[in-house]
C-alpha cells in the first residue's frame, strides 16, 4: 500500500515537471520534435467584369470673343457607361494586407446630347436666313490594354479595401457626331458628297497626338467577399479611377456664326476622365 502511494507520488512529480519544463522552454520544442509545417504566402486569383460610368470635361477658352450658344460648346462636358474584363492576382504580405496584379481591356464611353444655335444660309445664293436651332448627340470611345498594381488591406476577414495605380494603353478611339437642323430650310453640307442635309452624322477617329497612347491613374475600391465554398469567393467591387488627361490641347476654328456674330478661335484646354466602377469578380485561393 505504501509501495503504490509513492508511486502515484512519483508520477504527480513527473507530470507537474514536465509540464514546468514545456513552460520554461522559451525557444519551443527540440530539436527532435516534428512542429507543424510552414506555409507559403497565400495567393488568390481572379477573373473580374464590370460597368465603367464615366465622366469627362474640358474648358473651352476663346478668343477675341466668345460666340453665343454655338454647337463646339456641346463637347465640354459628357457621361456615359461602358464596360471592362480583367484578369488578377492577389499575394499575401502578412495576415492583413496582400500585393494586387491586374491586366485587362477597358472601354470607356461618354457622350452628351443637347440644343445649341447656327447661322442658316441659302445653299444656292448664300443668302443670309436667320439663326436656327441644332439638335447634337455625340458619343466618344476609348478602348485600352489596362495594367495595374496596388495594396490590399483586409478591415475584417471579409471587408477589403484596396490603393494602387493603374495605367491605360490607348488602342483605338471613335467619335460620332449628330447634328439636326430643327428648321426644315436649313441643313447641313456632307464634306463627303458635296450634297445637302437636314441630319449629318460624323465618325471621327483622332490620332495620336493629339490623343495620349498612355494615361496613369490612382484606383481607389472596396470589395466585399462572399464564400461561395472552400477557397472560392465572390468579390463585388466599387473603385474610382482618377486619371490624367486623354488629349493634348487643341485648337481650331467655331464658325458657326459667321455672320450673326463671327468667327472666333477656341481651344479646348485641359480635357480630364475619370471612372467610378463596379465590378464583380470570381476568386480561387491557390
Amino acid at each position: 500500500m505504501r509501495y503504490d502511494a509513492v508511486c502515484v507520488g512519483l508520477a504527480v512529480m513527473l507530470s507537474s515537471a514536465l509540464a514546468q519544463e514545456d513552460v520554461l522552454r522559451p525557444r519551443g520544442a527540440p530539436i527532435f520534435e516534428v512542429g507543424a509545417p510552414e506555409r507559403g504566402l497565400p495567393l488568390m486569383l481572379g477573373i473580374e467584369g464590370g460597368l465603367n460610368w464615366n465622366t469627362a470635361s474640358a474648358t473651352l477658352q476663346y478668343s477675341p470673343f466668345t460666340p453665343t450658344n454655338t454647337p463646339p460648346q456641346q463637347f465640354s462636358s459628357g457621361t456615359g457607361f461602358s464596360p471592362f474584363a480583367s484578369i488578377a492576382a492577389d499575394l499575401g504580405l502578412t495576415p492583413r494586407l496582400g500585393l494586387q496584379l491586374r491586366v485587362g481591356y477597358d472601354v470607356k464611353t461618354f457622350g452628351h446630347s443637347g440644343t445649341a444655335e447656327a447661322d442658316c444660309h441659302d445653299a444656292l445664293t448664300g443668302a443670309y436666313l436667320g439663326t436656327t436651332p441644332v439638335s447634337i448627340e455625340w458619343s466618344f470611345t476609348m478602348s485600352s490594354l489596362t495594367a495595374g498594381a496596388g495594396l490590399r488591406y483586409e478591415l475584417t476577414p471579409q471587408l477589403w479595401l484596396t490603393a494602387g495605380v493603374t495605367a491605360l494603353f490607348l488602342q483605338k478611339n471613335e467619335q460620332t457626331a449628330t447634328y439636326t437642323s430643327q428648321s426644315e430650310q436649313c441643313g447641313f453640307i456632307n464634306p463627303d458628297d458635296g450634297q445637302l442635309y437636314r441630319t449629318l452624322q460624323i465618325t471621327t477617329e483622332f490620332n495620336t497626338p493629339p490623343m495620349k497612347t498612355t494615361r496613369i491613374g490612382a484606383e481607389l475600391g472596396i470589395g466585399y467577399k462572399v464564400p461561395l465554398g472552400r477557397s472560392l469567393w465572390l468579390v463585388p467591387q466599387l473603385q474610382f479611377q482618377l486619371l490624367s488627361t486623354f488629349r493634348d490641347d487643341v485648337t481650331t476654328v467655331d464658325q458657326w456664326k459667321p455672320t450673326s456674330e463671327g468667327t472666333a478661335n477656341y481651344t479646348s484646354k485641359s480635357p480630364s476622365q475619370h471612372s467610378l466602377r463596379l465590378l464583380v469578380g470570381l476568386w480561387f485561393g491557390l
